[in-house]
């Protein structure tokens, strides 16, 4: 979070002086729901045109997929802090928005247990392997840019609503995968996962910008 704190009063700095004119001074709460997870936010209204924004975001979610030919019990976990700062052209609802997320997001996947493990075309039994477990994180810092809209603009008070679309720049996930049965000293298992680990990498090389959408709730004072 201080990472996060630091960040947004930088980009406050270096915003154009002629952006702080006007002053509105509200502050703001939000609920929301996105693909990033279940979050809250504190915002605070600089002026008609600009509004900064600090948000957190928390989500869990396990599902069954097959990859390689391994069945896995797949576990997404959601988790991040960003620092937003939202710029409204017209002084009014819509808005553009950039900023940067502490991004914690990542998968674990552990293999469903079974007879046998075909790996890189090599069958294993279950107990030369046992427990084949793998990883997927992403850069733990990224940047986002996106443009919404919200009822309240920047200088109405009560209670609204607000939609957001934009995309985070997470760079290319990276994947591990690891064994713990007695085949993991085995030189040729070895070769084979790594290159099974390099086949799933290549499957999500091109997963570099995670999609956003967003809908909350909105109080400001």
């Amino acid at each position: 979070m201080k990472r996060i704190a630091s960040l947004l009063w930088l980009m406050l700095l270096v915003l154009p002086c002629s952006a702080w004119a006007d002053g509105v001074g509200d502050f703001g709460l939000d609920a929301h729901a996105s693909t990033l997870g279940l979050g809250g936010e504190l915002n605070y209204s600089i002026n008609s045109y600009v509004t900064a924004r600090v948000d957190f975001n928390r989500y869990n979610y396990n599902y069954n997929a097959t990859k390689e030919q391994i069945a896995y019990n797949f576990g997404l976990h959601l988790k991040s802090y960003s620092a937003l700062v939202d710029f409204h052209p017209f002084a009014g609802s819509f808005r553009l928005t950039a900023g940067y997320l502490d991004n914690q997001n990542e998968i674990l996947a552990v293999a469903v247990p079974q007879g046998s493990y075909t790996i890189n075309g090599h069958t294993y039994s279950a107990s030369q392997v046992g427990t084949l477990t793998g990883d997927i994180n992403f850069n733990s810092g990224a940047p986002y840019f996106g443009l919404g809209w919200t009822t309240l603009g920047t200088t109405s008070t009560g209670i609204g609503v607000s939609f957001d679309l934009g995309v985070v720049e997470q760079g290319t996930p990276k994947v591990q995968l690891s064994s713990n049965g007695p085949a993991s000293s085995n030189s040729t298992f070895k070769s084979d996962l790594a290159a099974e680990q390099t086949k799933v990498q290549g499957d999500l090389n091109s997963f570099k910008s995670y999609p956003v959408v967003a809908f909350g709730l909105v109080f400001r004072f």
